[in-house]
């Protein structure tokens, strides 16, 4: 794969109750929002591409209790209603290893739902930019719409002349969003419900790795000679981001990408059990770590987050 200016290499670290990562990907070590405003369609602005389009509350808590308490004041409890609210938990609060399985289920689903729906939502606007712009036909050299569209591209590694019909379809194929019930199983299971050492240190809930030291740690079990280190994320949300990005862009997960095309294209739901088996080389366990994640999607009731929105 060709390496962009601001890719780092990355794999999955298998954490507490999760299996040994066998594949390396690639992930965005500094991915910020698109520049722009936020476009009208069908006006000039449009073609500043799409912005942010969700800002969550940042919410810092010290103590199980306190953000327990947040949670409370705002009535979001588990499982969710129809939304929930923008609420941008910055890390995990101490002793969050120390409480019950339920209470920690609890506490751990509903500090990441907002976060994922933030994110998907964010990817939602980049997708409906480009069926946009390429509803318009060919983008000729100097079209306002073919600079965002191109940075587009370049950050979901999709290379190629874009009015060509095939390397359209396979970016939308790329920027798409990922079931929030899928991306909640993971967390929990690679992060040990966010009381890894990765999850409490480094904010960092899918294990990815870094080869630059001056973003991550060292892991305790660092095999001698090898050079990689656990990347270290300034929040919850951006560990979020990474993986998200990393499904839609890693060579490794063209499986599921194609079955979430084939969904779309038949007008099913996004169904979490059916798009985790597209997760086969996520761990070198194959499809026996396919099915751990399949088992707490549905132990979980996951599957019931397509329709939850954010409030406001």
């Amino acid at each position: 794969m060709k390496e962009l200016r601001t890719l780092l290499p990355l794999a999955f670290l298998g954490l507490a109750g999760a299996g040994v990562v066998g594949v390396v990907a690639w992930v965005t070590a500094v991915h910020g929002p698109v520049p722009g405003a936020r476009p009208s369609p069908g006006t000039e602005a449009e073609a500043a591409g799409p912005a942010d389009p969700v800002r969550l509350r940042p919410l810092r808590v010290n103590s199980v209790g306190e953000l327990e308490r947040a949670f409370e004041r705002r009535n979001y409890q588990w499982p969710p209603g129809r939304t929930v609210p923008p609420l941008a938990v910055q890390v995990f609060p101490h002793g969050l290893e120390g409480v019950g399985v339920s209470r920690k289920k609890r506490l751990f689903f509903r500090s990441l739902l907002p976060l994922v729906l933030a994110e998907n939502a964010r990817i939602g606007r980049e997708r409906a930019f480009l069926r946009r712009a390429f509803a318009k036909g060919g983008l000729a050299p100097r079209d306002p719409l073919l600079a965002p569209v191109r940075a587009i591209a370049e950050r979901y590694n999709v290379e190629g002349d874009l009015n060509d019909g095939a390397v359209r379809r396979r970016l939308l194929r790329r920027v798409d969003v990922v079931p929030p019930g899928l991306v909640l199983a993971q967390a929990a299971n690679e992060s040990a419900w966010g009381t890894s050492r990765f999850a409490r240190e480094a904010n960092n809930l899918f294990g990815h790795w870094t080869y630059d030291k001056d973003q991550g740690i060292v892991p305790r079990r660092r095999r001698e000679g090898a050079e990689h280190f656990v990347r270290v994320f300034s929040g919850l949300r951006e560990s979020v981001r990474a993986y998200l990005r990393n499904i839609n862009a890693g060579h490794a997960y063209v499986g599921f990408r194609q079955m979430r095309s084939h969904l779309r294209a038949s007008g099913q739901p996004l169904d979490p059990v059916v798009l985790a088996g597209g997760l086969e080389r996520y761990s070198e366990r194959g499809w026996a770590y396919v099915a751990e994640i399949r088992t707490m999607i549905r132990n979980n009731r996951l599957g019931r987050l397509n329709g939850v929105r954010l409030a406001g």
